[in-house]
């Protein structure tokens, strides 16, 4: 039997991350092959246990079991990951980014050789083909397909559809074109609008408890407990119902409570319509109005808003339902009559020789337009068509050959960087008389199980291994991100913040929200509820992607920043502060703990005063920074509020004093895992300190630093680390390289510090710590070996300067 994996939905890849891996957002994988390293390989053998949280499908009153227990014992119903196949020679079957080429998959791990393989286009025709079938004899339009996966990690390229007959079935058969690439400019995020849509409905349920509703804790867990329970396949179930009634997980003063709710589904069909922004999509179906453009996904529930969705908005579009599937009885049916799943236009795979003294192209595919059909297997010979030769020549004294490749024309690239076909004599030396070697490239392929290439020695003398390597030109290599262009970074960003603020929509709400606040603070006499909300509403404002005031230089005479900075003095926002003190003195004076509304109240306002960046010094933040706000207990163990303040401390580090500050605090807590500490810590030199050598004054104290994070990640298995811990040290200990630029003697070859950080490259060598906003296929301790090794390039340093 066969177990199917969709590598390609986010949504299962959150709902298997936080069922084995916890509540935290940081343990979600950012890339399909993430997901499957760190949540399949993992945890698919394990079993799990689901909490029955759908009220609808529990019975209505008591009935009586009428069997016997000793002849019927109830085993507990396990949940594996994946779906089980009922058929098929296939351990494993995962469905695969249309994308994802054949050479890709033979260098690399994503599947094994007794795995097998779907496009992800042939698998949403296959899982409802009747479905499209009914429409395309409904509409008389039978165009070729384009799907857009709405769950998916990645839209950034879709592959129209077309279709063929084969003779020993009646049914038409996908061909995934890949030489008409469809690019979606837009880089549609399917990842950000399902966490917002989470987001939104938890805000809808919270709304039954209106003391937690504002909380962003409690908004934040219920959300991750939405993705834990794949809410959206429990409202597929009961689409046809007005409500829906079901337990949730609400988090709250750090306990975690249960209760019942019932939401109306149309509702939440508001939400999914509202988030979902079908403009670019409808704005892509018209550019290429010769495709049918085809929705999938679990937010199909638009049926629900007739007729609020107007015609408009769906007409150029197939939406199928994802609660009919047809994919497990067309797998039974495929293995009994042998027919292909899909087929797909064959990638022409080049490799460049030498042969006197003139570059020559070895192709392994003279057909420009053929296509290869799943299970039927094609071996390619690489020849030279100009030669007639179907082989290539390793001179005599060569151990090791790298030949340019290419994939359709283009360089063949991983992470933007263009790779060589690295071809490796094992065996050189163990030759007496080494003699030129005929080796010849065949790639052996039968799409849909895993494809081999490999290079064969003519004479069977020599053992071949072969790897794709970085393709090494003459440029500039780094050992630290240069101090110059963290400035240059800055600037830039700032120019390019500043002209958000023109045409953000949401940012023109601010000065509303802004004097809310304003008229809270006049009369703030425990009217703590209101003024919470009013604190919300404002940072919503400013959290996107990034956060619109991050960056923006404050001395900018752009009228937006003059105009806020106004705004800004006028609501006399200094007065957060006492309200601050009076909170804590209350607290004092009666020697209790803070209430919920309390809470709510400075949680609210310290992510706000952090979302203000530079223009938190209207606010005299430096106040913020007070010992006696880390002497209390109530901040200090109070997870949520100490990783809010501290995030809040370095997005408004702009001074050296502020700066200082912040450092200090290293040693009491640079190990404390849970901590955002080294989050700021990584963040203030990023933003805001001062790498100018020639002028500033060094207090930091780099070295010693650098020293204790590496003897931190040593002293730790790698696996135990938070997720979100090794991040931050990792990018701290990135940026600390910077003092490379000032002090020639740190982390030269042979000191300390080279000793340990090879020391942790070697310890963190089997993870993959990936930063979305840096990379999503590339590790940071990769980045960070790079800079140790002085061969990271200028596109590494600019990556790095996203984080």
């Amino acid at each position: 039997m066969t177990k199917l994996f969709n590598l390609q939905s986010y949504i299962d890849a959150c709902e298997y991350a936080h069922q084995f891996g916890g509540t935290s957002e940081a343990i979600i994988p950012q890339s399909s092959q993430e997901y499957k390293t760190r949540i399949l390989d993992r945890y698919s053998a394990y079993p799990y246990l689901s909490a029955p949280v759908a009220n609808n499908d529990l019975p209505s009153h008591l009935t009586t079991n009428t069997s016997h227990l000793q002849d019927n014992p109830q085993e507990p119903d396990y949940l594996h990951l994946g779906i089980q196949l009922f058929t098929g020679d296939k351990e494993r079957l995962y469905i695969v980014s249309d994308t994802l080429d054949l050479l890709t998959l033979s260098m690399s791990n994503i599947i094994g050789s007794r795995d097998g393989y779907l496009y992800a286009s042939a698998y949403h025709y296959w899982n409802h083909y009747r479905e499209i079938s009914e429409y395309q004899a409904r509409s008389q339009s039978y165009q070729p397909l384009v799907f857009v996966d709405l769950d998916s990690f990645d839209t950034s390229t879709l592959i129209p559809v077309s279709f063929q007959r084969q003779e020993n079935t009646p049914h038409l058969i996908p061909i995934l074109d890949t030489r008409n690439r469809i690019p979606f400019s837009n880089n549609y995020d399917c990842q950000a609008i399902y966490n917002q849509i989470c987001s939104q409905i938890s805000r809808i349920f919270l709304r039954q408890f209106p003391e937690l509703s504002n909380n962003p804790e409690t908004i934040s867990h219920l959300s991750n407990y939405l993705q834990r329970i794949n809410f959206f396949k429990m409202v597929q179930s009961h689409i046809d119902e007005k409500s829906i009634s079901l337990i949730i997980e609400i988090y709250h003063n750090q306990e975690i409570f249960y209760k019942r709710i019932t939401v109306s589904i149309l509702d939440i069909a508001e939400v999914v319509y509202r988030e979902i922004n079908l403009a670019p999509l409808n704005q892509l179906a018209h550019q290429y109005s010769q495709y049918q453009f085809v929705l999938v996904g679990q937010y199909n529930i638009f049926e629900r808003l007739r007729p609020q969705v107007s015609d408009q908005d769906l007409s150029r579009f197939m939406v199928l339902k994802p609660n009919i599937q047809n994919f497990s009885e067309l797998w039974i049916d495929r293995n009994r009559q042998g027919f292909p799943l899909f087929g797909i236009y064959l990638d022409t795979i080049e490799f460049a020789i030498a042969i006197d003294n003139q570059e020559v192209w070895i192709q392994l595919s003279e057909e420009r337009d053929a296509i290869s059909f799943e299970g039927r297997e094609t071996v390619l010979v690489g020849s030279i068509p100009n030669r007639n030769q179907d082989f290539m020549r390793i001179p005599s004294g060569t151990r090791i050959a790298k030949l340019p490749i290419r994939v359709n024309d283009s360089d063949y690239c991983i992470n933007g960087i263009p790779q060589d076909y690295k071809i490796e004599i094992q065996n050189y030396e163990d030759n007496e008389n080494p003699q030129e070697i005929l080796v010849q490239i065949n790639f052996c392929l039968q799409p849909g199980s895993f494809p081999k290439l490999i290079v064969r020695d003519l004479d069977n003398q020599y053992i071949i291994q072969t790897s794709l390597v970085d393709r090494h030109s003459e440029s500039t290599f780094y050992s630290y991100i240069p101090p110059e262009n963290i400035n240059q970074n800055r600037q830039q960003r700032s120019l390019s913040q500043i002209g958000r603020l023109t045409v953000n929509h949401r940012f023109q709400d601010f000065p509303t929200y802004l004097n809310a606040i304003a008229t809270g603070l006049d009369q703030s006499r425990n009217q703590y509820e209101e003024l919470t909300a009013s604190f919300i509403n404002a940072y919503q404002c400013l959290s996107q992607q990034p956060d619109l005031l991050q960056f923006v230089d404050i001395s900018s005479h752009d009228p937006n920043v003059t105009l806020l900075a106004q705004q800004l003095e006028n609501a006399q926002l200094h007065r957060m502060i006492n309200l601050i003190s009076k909170v804590f003195s209350a607290c004092d004076r009666h020697r209790r703990r803070l209430n919920s509304y309390e809470r709510g109240l400075l949680l609210s306002l310290i992510i706000f005063t952090g979302k203000l960046y530079r223009f938190s010094q209207y606010i005299c933040s430096q106040n913020l920074l007070l010992d006696r706000l880390f002497s209390l207990s109530q901040l200090r163990y109070d997870k949520g509020l100490s990783n809010e303040y501290l995030q809040c401390l370095s997005r408004i580090a702009v001074s050296q004093e502020l700066q200082d500050s912040y450092f200090m605090l290293f040693d009491s807590m640079y190990s404390l895992e849970k901590s955002q500490y080294l989050w700021g810590y990584g963040r203030i030199l990023l933003w805001y300190y001062n790498f100018d050598f020639s002028v500033a004054s060094i207090s930091l104290n780099y070295q010693e630093h650098f020293i204790k994070i590496l003897n931190y990640l040593l002293s730790r298995n790698y696996q135990d680390l938070d997720p979100q811990y090794k991040q931050n040290a990792f990018l701290s200990l990135i940026y600390l390289l910077t003092f490379r630029a000032y002090n020639n003697n740190f982390c030269q070859t042979g000191s300390q510090e080279i000793a340990l950080a090879q020391a942790v490259i070697n310890h963190f060598q089997n993870d993959r710590i990936i930063l979305q906003t840096i990379s999503r296929e590339r590790s940071l301790n990769d980045y960070f070996r790079e800079l140790i090794e002085g061969c990271s390039t200028e596109d590494r340093i600019i990556g790095l300067l996203s984080g």
